[in-house]
């Protein structure tokens, strides 16, 4: 790892011995849920794929996959300040096969279509107004990207048989595996987390029904 320029507002975070993260002191952090989806992404991903990360943020679940899998990430994110603390942060883990984009995910046609084997996102949750957040109200609503956006890009980004991995709210799961299914994924794995309040989805374009389901009690922890 080598030393990046961190500003004021920022923190290094450790991810282990050897890698690190920028992130802001203040305002949206990445949590549990997000390593959680890394970890389960990358028991399907293998070294040779392409992985998308969108809505990457400060780039946690690209960067936690590149370094599990070895494989190749490119990530989208409209939000400037955090695409930018991403953009640091590969290069401070010195990961040369990550590059991450300043974009917005509901115009994905910059793109290579079908040009990927796996697509990772942790999308805001709740939809646009339905619960107030004095934190990064765009990282956690749907002010900018829904979940149909989400799966629409995803549907254009990957292969046929590509995997699209998601962690959400479980208030939700219902219309989760809906929107998979009227795009053209078979919902495969669910696990889900904690408490009870949040699932892990892996849903593959074009793929043939049967679907696992997990519970997964106890504590998440770092790749």
């Amino acid at each position: 790892m080598i030393s990046a320029d961190i500003k004021r507002h920022e923190a290094v975070e450790p991810l282990d011995e050897t890698h690190a993260i920028i992130q802001p002191c203040d305002g949206y952090r990445f949590g549990a849920d997000a390593v959680a989806l890394a970890s389960f992404a990358a028991d399907f991903i293998k070294r040779e794929h392409r992985v998308f990360d969108m809505c990457s943020g400060c780039g946690i679940v690209g960067i936690l996959v590149a370094i599990a899998c070895g494989c190749a990430v490119d990530g989208a994110e409209l939000d400037g300040e955090l695409w930018d603390m991403s953009v640091r942060s590969a290069a401070m883990n010195e990961l040369d096969n990550v590059n991450f984009f300043n974009a917005d995910i509901r115009d994905v046609s910059g793109f290579t279509k079908c040009g990927y084997d796996a697509v990772v996102c942790n999308p805001p949750y709740f939809k646009a107004g339905s619960v107030p957040s004095s934190v990064a109200p765009s990282a956690n609503s749907e002010l900018s990207v829904t979940l149909r956006d989400v799966i629409s890009a995803a549907k254009y980004l990957l292969k046929p048989r590509g995997g699209l991995y998601l962690v959400y709210t479980s208030t939700r799961l219902d219309e989760a595996v809906t929107e998979c299914r009227d795009a053209g994924f078979a919902v495969k794995n669910i696990t889900v987390l904690g408490s009870g309040k949040t699932f892990l989805l892996r849903a593959v374009r074009g793929g043939k029904p049967g679907m696992t389901l997990n519970i997964r009690r106890e504590k998440q922890c770092s790749i």
